[in-house]
């Protein structure tokens, strides 16, 4: 299958009139702009194209109103300049600091040579007024840097709409972006409590118009503005200057985050993918700032019967169609996936999404801003995404694929049968190898090879394995993250199955070997040895609330179970399953150069493709 993909591109019309992009950024947003400048971008542009897009830096690098991080104008320079270079902005506009250039710009906008670049309130004035001044159309929208936009329909030509909504008043000098709405919603002047107020987050500006009606209604207040631009422009509002609009179509809306909200970036961040996969949950309808939990927020739910978790990041283009396609080509049943782009790069993950389509209502599709790792992503997955206790999770890196059509229904027999987990086989690309599983005492055999492809078990299984099993020093296990939650996935079951036919196109990434392999080791070790004293409790109380029962053993590992050198793991408590007794056959246990080393069993630096990662 071909690494390479050919697209035929073709320019966005413009808008008769064309429309500006202003994007208004502080020194808080340092760190995240490189996502909230491409989101803008993205959920924006199209139908149509901006004339230009304009990235206002704030002057401001401390005493922020309602501070949620600290502010660095470097770091934000630094970004922005990125950002130019990337193809994303146009211009960089730097707002004016306290001085005689704040003092020139208001005086042209307010008649009042105020020198300092914020309002009495705190807020920006200075920049946002560069910013128009900076813009070469008739119409600009403007919007703040964090707003999260919507769309329900990428057809919809939001910018048409706004703009043929000022043309139909002729006083018209602003409309606000919409909110998320039930409803349509014509363009007016007034609500219940009178005139509309000017939308400062996000919302377009006639400037014409209002440079017309300068200089706008303001006050001294020391040597500051007594009002932000948007209110004093309300004033001019009141005193008859002309009118703000609001309404709109249901298809094109905007969520502001508040800024206490984003001091957990990685709930924000999730938030803006969800928003972009077209997901509004009822609790965020007629509201403007981010309402609800992050759980409110992750769908569409998955509640097939069989649910693949596939992750993956820069995978060529070509190993992920075949993983896709070993999907699709499946028979047996229902199915659905979700799928993670853990944080690829940009031309990466817009073919990841691109493919992705071809699935349709069958996945649920989450992009990581940064990468989270494997195990962060399937629990995601299964205990927030998937609803259903008895679906059958299927777990599959992005760049392997499945063998033939029938893998489902090879699933679909041993859990008729009872089983409640399976493990094997798999066919690797770089040598024959057999992994004969032991599911007694997995912690006793090096993990008895409970951790091959192809992984799958009931959903309540994973739901049942306590937090602190799945994390070390508080972080969930990056390397060798698959014995993190296979071992006590094994231990809880009922009726673990080891299907020995291949059933997973297995291609080895070589990370843990190497330089790497110490690290594995010690994360193994750790993990064997259950070293998280409640864990023995919590497995228990998990296996109790699925009628299975957990006796307790405590001994000490054996010094070398398997043959291959001590574990060093010493005394610790094991927790297995006497309700079984498999046979064993430790002499066929392989030893650890022999075990796969999957994609998420190590972090991802840079642009390191996926097989190298």
């Amino acid at each position: 299958m071909s690494e390479h993909l050919a697209f035929e591109l073709r320019p966005l019309p413009p808008l008769p009139g064309e429309v500006t992009l202003l994007v208004k950024a502080c020194a808080m947003e340092a760190t995240t702009l490189g996502v909230q400048v491409p989101h803008l971008l993205s959920q924006l542009e199209g139908p149509r194209a901006f004339a230009e897009r304009l990235l206002v830096i704030d002057s401001r690098e401390e005493g922020f109103l309602r501070q949620h991080t600290r502010g660095s104008l470097c770091e934000l320079r630094s970004e922005a300049h990125r950002l130019v270079g990337d193809g994303w902005i146009d211009r960089i506009v730097e707002g004016p600091g306290d001085g005689e250039a704040a003092a020139a710009l208001h005086r042209r906008w307010f008649a009042i040579p105020a020198t300092r670049a914020h309002a009495a309130t705190g807020a920006q004035v200075a920049s946002t007024l560069a910013g128009f001044e900076a813009c070469r159309t008739r119409y600009v929208l403007h919007a703040d840097a964090d707003v999260m936009v919507g769309r329900l329909d990428s057809s919809h030509d939001v910018l048409a709409d706004m703009v043929a909504g000022m043309a139909s008043d002729p006083g018209a000098l602003t409309v606000s972006f919409n909110i998320a709405k039930d409803h349509d919603r014509p363009y007016t002047e007034r609500g219940p409590d009178g005139a509309w107020r000017t939308e400062a987050r996000a919302g377009m500006v006639d400037l014409v118009r209002l440079r017309g009606i300068l200089p706008l209604p303001n006050r001294l207040d020391g040597d500051r503005l007594g009002l932000p631009w948007h209110r004093a422009l309300d004033r001019a509002v009141v005193q008859g200057a002309g009118r703000a609009l609001r309404g709109g179509d249901r298809r094109t809306f905007y969520v502001h985050p508040p800024n206490a909200r984003k001091r957990n970036p990685a709930e924000w961040l999730a938030v803006i993918d969800r928003i972009e996969h077209g997901v509004l949950p009822r609790v965020q309808r007629g509201k403007v700032d981010w309402t609800g939990d992050v759980v409110d927020w992750m769908g569409p739910a998955r509640r097939e019967p069989f649910v693949f978790v596939v992750s993956g990041r820069n995978v060529p283009p070509g190993r992920f169609r075949r993983c896709i396609e070993s999907m699709v080509r499946q028979k047996g049943g229902p199915w659905g996936a979700v799928l993670f782009d853990d944080a690829s790069d940009a031309r990466v993950a817009e073919h990841f999404e691109i493919a992705c389509a071809s699935l349709s209502e069958r996945c649920t599709v989450v992009r990581n801003r940064r990468r989270r790792g494997l195990l962060a992503n399937l629990v995601t997955a299964v205990r927030t995404i998937c609803t259903d206790p008895e679906s059958i999770i299927v777990t599959l890196d992005a760049d392997d694929a499945l063998i033939g059509d029938r893998v489902l229904e090879r699933l679909a027999v041993e859990y008729g049968q009872g089983a409640d987990v399976t493990v094997g086989s798999m066919l690797r690309t770089d040598k024959a190898a057999h992994y004969p599983a032991c599911f007694d005492r997995p912690r006793e055999c090096r993990g008895g090879n409970v951790w091959q492809h192809l992984r799958s078990f009931r959903k309540r299984l994973f739901d049942a394995v306590p937090e602190e099993a799945l994390r070390l020093d508080g972080e969930y296990v990056d390397i060798a993250s698959d014995w993190a939650f296979m071992l006590p996935i094994v231990e809880m079951a009922a009726h673990p199955v080891h299907i020995t036919e291949p059933l997973y196109l297995y291609e080895p990434s070589g990370t843990g070997k190497g330089a790497g392999r110490a690290d594995r080791e010690a994360t193994i070790a750790r993990i064997v040895a259950a070293e998280i004293a409640e864990l023995r409790v919590e497995l228990e109380r998990g296996a109790g609330r699925l009628g299975a029962r957990l006796p307790r053993r405590t001994g000490k590992q054996p010094a070398d179970p398997c043959g291959w050198g001590s574990s060093g793991v010493g005394e610790v408590m094991f927790v297995v399953g006497a309700r079984r007794r498999q046979a064993c056959d430790l002499t066929r246990l392989r030893p650890p150069d022999d075990q796969p080393q999957d994609y998420n069993d190590g972090p991802c630096e840079g642009d390191t493709p996926l097989d190298e990662a």
